[in-house]
């Protein structure tokens, strides 16, 4: 077999494991929706700090990736002037963003798209200001594509702020527990977050709370 033929099959099996996984998430979601925001303020904390970490001004142009049922849109809008600024929203979830939708237009939010696709593909025309990944970035199987994808459609110079659990290290032996069942949840919190991010962007800083609970990353897209 040549090294073209194993290089071949090697993509064959990360592209079926991709697409398992994916499918695992979607049917993860479809049930979860209707209950996701009746209970996720319960534990996605750190949300309006993260937002806060974005530096937006009034005209930035702001693209949420994974945006799930738009919780943190009103974080984010109340930073933006309804004519010059606007906010992308992208979820691969068809049942999240049905929530997302109707709490935009409950809002009457002009300035407000949304946008079903996959994160580390969806190709959206014009440059962001700021990129946001809330909770989302440890679900995504193809996470490294999605911090590229963010890079890609990040103006030079652009804020990406990360929130995303941590790792639970003082937590004691309840950290372990507490990691285990968010893996059940198809949540990874032991993947080099950090280090992609030093990757790819500069100047990239984190913030840690609660004990290892959450973590924030912020970063500036390079020139």
């Amino acid at each position: 077999m040549s090294e073209a033929d194993v290089l071949g099959r090697i993509e064959l099996v990360r592209g079926n494991d991709l697409a398992m996984t994916a499918e695992k998430v979607q049917r993860f979601y479809r049930f979860h929706a209707c209950l996701y925001d009746a209970t996720r303020w319960l534990f996605l904390r750190g949300r309006r700090r993260a937002v806060e970490r974005l530096d937006l001004r009034p005209d930035s142009a702001v693209l949420e990736l994974g945006c799930g049922t738009g919780l943190n849109f009103a974080h984010i809008v109340s930073r933006l002037d309804a004519r010059t600024g606007r906010l992308a929203g992208v979820d691969f979830s068809e049942p999240m963003l049905r929530r997302a939708r109707r709490r935009v237009a409950a809002r009457g939010w002009p300035n407000v798209g949304l946008l079903q696709e996959d994160a580390g593909i969806v190709a959206i025309p014009g440059r962001f200001d700021a990129v946001l990944f809330a909770y989302s970035l440890a679900m995504m199987r193809d996470w490294q594509g999605a911090l590229r994808n963010a890079a890609a459609h990040l103006s030079p110079g652009g804020r990406l702020v990360v929130l995303e659990f941590g790792r639970f290290d003082r937590w004691g032996p309840a950290g372990a527990g507490v990691r285990r069942w968010l893996r059940w949840h198809h949540v990874e919190t032991r993947r080099p977050y950090v280090d992609a991010l030093r990757g790819l962007f500069a100047d990239v800083r984190t913030e840690h709370h609660l004990g290892g609970y959450y973590f924030i990353a912020c970063a500036r897209n390079r020139a």
